[in-house]
């Protein structure tokens, strides 16, 4: 089986940008291991309160705002998506954050900061979605102080899945997932020093219960009320949804594959 250790082929970047156009219409962006694994990330990443971090694809602003709530750092975020980012905004403004965190539309692989700006770089469910992996990685090593921190925590291939799962993966949302070891191999072949890593198997009821705490079960529903709405009214997304439906196999069989791991390095 081949796995594309440097990024994604165009089809897969044109999935990806399908799915993240989806995502935000949604109001809705999710990582494995949910709250739990955002905390392991940061304390891998040794963030405090001193600490100013870039969030990589920060979604709708989630991680972003909860570093700053819960350490008490300052982070900017940035993503491709110009929706995104409006609603990540939104979400600072809401919680009372803006002096905290920052949101920017930037391209990881082209990153708009001055060398050493930041002490950690971090990510989740994002180093998947990139086109050019050691580009970006020269560019978050770049930004990053020297002795700072750059983690993730990123989907994982537990178990060795067969090739037509992988091939679904990367059809329906345009993600090049890799093994523990292929994470930990980026992060080495990069230049970072001391890289760890942790991978951890997720079960679906248990994934599905961090969605729902995070967001809560009214925003949820609405989630999803607003893709069958898009469902109704989009072409491209009932094509996509037939293709979800062509899962091999059944959900819980993907599960018995994947997971997660949070991957860390210092420059």
């Amino acid at each position: 089986m081949v796995m594309n250790m440097e990024g994604q082929s165009k089809p897969e970047k044109m999935a990806a940008d399908r799915y993240s156009e989806f995502q935000a219409i949604m109001g809705v962006t999710k990582h494995m291991g949910g709250v739990k694994a955002t905390e392991a990330l940061a304390d891998s990443c040794r963030i405090d309160r001193d600490k100013y971090i870039l969030d990589i694809g920060c979604g709708l602003g989630r991680t972003a705002c909860f570093l700053a709530k819960t350490y008490g750092c300052k982070v900017m975020g940035i993503d491709l998506s110009q929706k995104m980012v409006e609603q990540s905004r939104m979400r600072a403004k809401k919680e009372g954050l803006e002096d905290q965190v920052e949101f920017r539309i930037a391209d990881a692989q082209c990153l708009p900061f001055e060398a050493n700006t930041f002490d950690a770089v971090i990510g989740e469910s994002v180093l998947a979605f990139i086109e050019n992996r050691p580009l970006a990685f020269r560019e978050f090593i770049r930004v990053a102080k020297p002795g700072g921190s750059i983690g993730f925590n990123e989907c994982t291939w537990i178990q060795r899945p067969p090739e037509r799962l992988v091939k679904y993966m990367a059809d329906i949302l345009g993600a090049a997932f890799l093994t523990p070891g292929g994470w930990r191999e980026i992060c080495e072949k990069s230049g970072l020093q001391k890289v760890s890593g942790l991978s951890f198997k997720v079960r679906i009821l248990e994934q599905w219960g961090y969605e729902i705490r995070e967001l809560d079960f009214k925003a949820y529903s609405g989630a999803w009320l607003r893709f069958w709405l898009l469902l109704v009214k989009s072409p491209e997304c009932r094509q996509w949804a037939r293709k979800t439906l062509s899962m091999p196999g059944n959900i819980l069989a993907v599960f018995k594959y994947f997971g997660y791991g949070i991957y860390v390095g210092i420059k």
